[in-house]
């Protein structure tokens, strides 16, 4: 167990101040929707909300959603983007949502949201619901959250000394006896003195003096990694045609897809951007449109022509989103 860890269990039986509402990158629903989140997806959301200058509210089940009665469980009252975590919501629980989730009888949530067609990207945010059956894949519970991500993220070493009271610079010996005088139980772990290695090897293996045996055997792993798993040049070679390859027949469909080229002249086009993407890639921003594509049958546009569903028109009016703004953004709502 890491100290990281650790110290996320301290808090990890209340209910949490801040949830993780969407992973940065790709998420994807049961039903194989997927969407997409980054800096960009936060500032929409932001803005949406800004523009309709109330808080968010966070539900029972989607109650929001039907015409019934729908008592609060929560209010969001800040959200924050990092560009490892993604986006973040800071919950004033009510008494009786804390006591749901701090005895687990809630576990999980669902937010109900906006996503561009054309991107998929996350852009409007309606409403959140404590739930136990999210539609969201592979979702953290919402007690586990915080420790699952003080690990990969949110708090580093230096940290974590100060959230302890300790010195600038306290050792790992330090910090277990601070968190055995917090009466933190640490299975498995031991205080122990610092390993004393010869200067010389301290030199080779690039450590500092008081650098921890757990740092000195990962930087031992490290250079085994690099001996034991070097690539060769004929694998190398192999790997840099795949992904020329790929990023080739990407801007090809891309060129086709704006009409910029006829589907006849895809092994053409290939060769081309195989041997000169940059080249091909100038080609295509330079040619005019040979195929009307946005004038074909079927073709939906992401303007006036954009046909809204009756969930998206619902949410966008209890919102006080616009008819426009929603043809603007070209989504639709759903719900994780």
């Amino acid at each position: 167990m890491d100290f990281l860890t650790l110290i996320a269990k301290i808090d990890s039986e209340k209910a949490p101040d801040w949830v993780t509402l969407f992973k940065a990158g790709w998420g994807e629903l049961a039903d194989g929707v997927k969407f997409f989140v980054d800096k960009t997806a936060f500032d929409l959301v932001l803005a949406a909300i800004k523009k309709q200058g109330n808080e968010i509210v966070w539900d029972y089940e989607h109650q929001t959603l039907e015409n019934v009665e729908a008592p609060a469980a929560g209010w969001i009252k800040e959200l924050a983007w990092d560009d490892q975590t993604g986006i973040s919501a800071r919950v004033e629980w009510t008494e009786k949502a804390a006591s749901y989730i701090e005895a687990k009888e809630y576990r999980y949530f669902s937010p109900v949201y906006l996503v561009k067609k054309i991107d998929h990207r996350v852009c409007l945010l309606h409403s959140v619901a404590l739930t136990n059956t999210p539609k969201t894949k592979h979702l953290n519970p919402i007690l586990a959250k915080l420790g699952s991500e003080i690990e990969e993220n949110n708090m580093d070493r230096e940290k974590l000394i100060k959230a302890l009271g300790l010195a600038a610079g306290a050792t790992d010996k330090d910090i277990l006896a601070a968190c055995a005088k917090l009466g933190i139980d640490i299975p498995g772990e031991k205080i122990v003195e610092k390993l004393v290695l010869p200067k010389e090897v301290v030199a080779a293996l690039d450590l500092k003096d008081d650098d921890s045996t757990s740092t000195v055997v990962a930087s031992i792993h490290a250079l085994k990694q690099g001996a034991n798993n070097s690539v060769s040049k004929a694998d190398f070679d192999a790997l840099k045609k795949n992904l020329t390859d790929r990023d080739a027949d990407d801007a090809v469909m891309a060129a086709i897809a704006k009409g910029k080229i006829t589907p006849d002249q895809k092994t053409w086009a290939l060769d081309y951007a195989k041997g000169n993407l940059d080249g091909f890639n100038t080609f295509v921003a330079k040619a005019p449109q040979v195929v009307p594509v946005d004038k074909l049958p079927g073709k939906k546009e992401t303007g006036d022509d954009v046909e809204l569903n009756e969930a998206t028109i619902q949410v966008a009016g209890l919102m006080g989103v616009s008819d426009d703004d929603l043809k603007k953004y070209g989504g639709e709502v759903t719900h994780g």
